[in-house]
């Protein structure tokens, strides 16, 4: 599925290279000037380091001449070497301490036998660069940054606790009502000088079973665009609201998902649990909230091609947010329609990532309807911003519509 995953381990890049190419090629031949050359996926990455990839790049190139390829892929700097009338390919990864060589009856026989050892996962290569990947890379698919699978899936089961808290100020939720949640949301990022477009279907199903409890069961789909390469998540949750006292409540959730990128050159499983805690105070017709969620992430292995790949990543997110609700009067809305306005602060800690905390600020506006003796969110539409380390920033844009 993913044939760029060897273009992934041949091809690593350092931040000089420019902020505006995911991948770049450059070959320097006899110690001459280097020609580089830039792509759109790995996978043309990979077909770069070709006899016929070499010459495009830099003409000077022949099967004997002393050459070195040093290609740029998401911030992992790496070495692809061979010295003049030899067959043997020397490869570096410097950060990683990496130095292996490989010699076969030509170059080509070479490069063969590289990508054999990474089939195997000999030294564990593979696992220490994905790794490696997720705390240089700014755009990893699985780990590091706002559009990340790890990312999103924190987001998702912190939302379903703030969206559960669908009473008016004053009023408790009684009877039993089920209603089904479909919506869209569409992020955009800026990281280490990458654009990143989110589009995500969330799609849920929500449960009040009596007495203040209340399941929830959701499946949310994304599609990520890192300038022109895609990358496809998804994940499948469950959470169980426990009501503590009338105005707190604890929320656990457990939740798998799995996505990646052929065009990246990453991708992974990944299981999650979280504990989410939401308290309430009803000021008149206002309502202040206080969520506090703890998750614990951890990546597992996923067979990509005839590559063993596994990130081994393990980190807690903690997620907290204060926000403020009020009534929206004399509007096109319809009486019962609220605003909310936040603040969320997100961190990680554990394994090392590109960027490992990140503040939101927003505002919605919901529309909410009576079902037998609940009140639910029917339309919302909402705006957030985000800022993060290493200058990481964006913009959300959430409409959610339940039936």
């Amino acid at each position: 599925m993913y044939r760029g995953m060897a273009g992934l381990l041949l091809a690593l890049a350092v931040p000089a290279a420019s902020a505006d190419d995911l991948f770049v090629t450059g070959v320097t031949v006899n110690g001459g000037s280097e020609a580089r050359k830039s792509y759109d996926t790995v996978t043309d990455l990979l077909n770069s380091l070709s006899t016929k990839g070499l010459k495009q790049t830099n003409p000077a190139y022949t099967e004997t001449s002393a050459t070195t390829a040093t290609l740029y892929v998401r911030g992992l700097p790496a070495e692809a070497a061979f010295a003049t009338n030899a067959t043997t390919l020397r490869f570096r990864v410097p950060s990683l301490g990496i130095d292996e060589s490989f010699t076969g009856s030509d170059r080509d026989d070479s490069r063969d036998r590289f990508e054999d050892f990474l089939k195997a996962n000999g030294d564990d290569i593979l696992k220490r660069m994905l790794k490696e990947l997720a705390r240089v890379s700014p755009v990893d698919p699985i780990a590091g940054n706002p559009a990340s699978l790890m990312s999103q899936m924190g987001v998702q089961d912190f939302g379903n606790v703030m969206e559960a808290d669908n009473t008016s100020p004053g009023s408790t939720t009684g009877g039993v009502a089920a209603a089904f949640g479909a919506g869209l949301r569409f992020d955009r990022y800026s990281s280490g000088g990458f654009d990143q477009n989110v589009t995500t279907l969330p799609l849920s199903y929500r449960r009040d079973i009596g007495n203040g409890y209340q399941l929830t069961l959701d499946m949310p789909i994304n599609w990520v665009d890192t300038q022109g390469a895609s990358t496809y998540n998804l994940s499948v949750g469950g959470a169980l609201r426990v009501p503590v006292t009338p105005q707190w409540s604890l929320t656990p959730a457990l939740r798998i998902g799995a996505g990646g990128s052929e065009d990246l050159g990453g991708g992974a499983t990944m299981y999650s649990g979280s504990l989410t805690s939401r308290y309430t105070w009803d000021f008149g017709d206002y309502r202040l909230g206080l969520t506090d969620m703890l998750g614990l992430y951890r990546t597992n292995a996923l067979d990509v091609g005839d590559y063993h790949a596994d990130y081994d990543l393990s980190n807690r997110m903690f997620r907290n947010a204060l926000d403020l609700s009020g009534p929206l009067r004399d509007t096109f809305l319809g009486s019962g329609a609220i605003w909310r306005a936040w603040i969320i602060d997100t961190r990680f800690y554990g394994s090392e990532l590109y960027s490992e905390n990140q503040q939101e600020f927003g505002i919605a506006a919901t529309t909410r309807m009576q079902v037998g003796g609940s009140v639910i969110d029917k339309v919302s539409l909402g705006l957030t911003y985000l800022s993060g380390d290493n200058d990481v920033s964006g913009f959300k844009v959430n409409f959610g519509y339940r039936f």
